[in-house]
């Protein structure tokens, strides 16, 4: 006989509000202000799977993964662009 509801180990965890903001920082840091947003999604993501770590109840390490991969791709883009920036202003420049 099946036991109609939610399951138990649904019913048990609790998603982790910090892999949430870190994935959102993530992905809003590919379009706009990404050389700010995306440390800020790094650091939200190791505090979310440090919490994770500490209460199990806590879901959420794909959306943890998924932060740390946008944000580190993100950021080196980001960073090279900015150096590519640079360099191209700097050719320009009369010696």
């Amino acid at each position: 006989m099946a036991v109609s509801g939610v399951p138990m180990v649904e019913a048990a965890t609790m998603p982790c509000k910090e892999a949430d903001e870190a994935l959102k920082y993530a992905i809003i840091g590919i379009f706009c202000f990404g050389i700010i947003l995306e440390p800020m999604a790094l650091v939200k993501a190791s505090k979310a799977r440090k919490m994770m770590a500490l209460n199990p109840r806590l879901s959420g390490s794909g959306k943890v993964t998924a932060a740390y991969i946008i944000a580190s791709i993100a950021l080196v883009l980001w960073v090279l662009g900015l150096i590519a920036k640079i360099v191209a202003i700097s050719k320009q420049q009369p010696s």
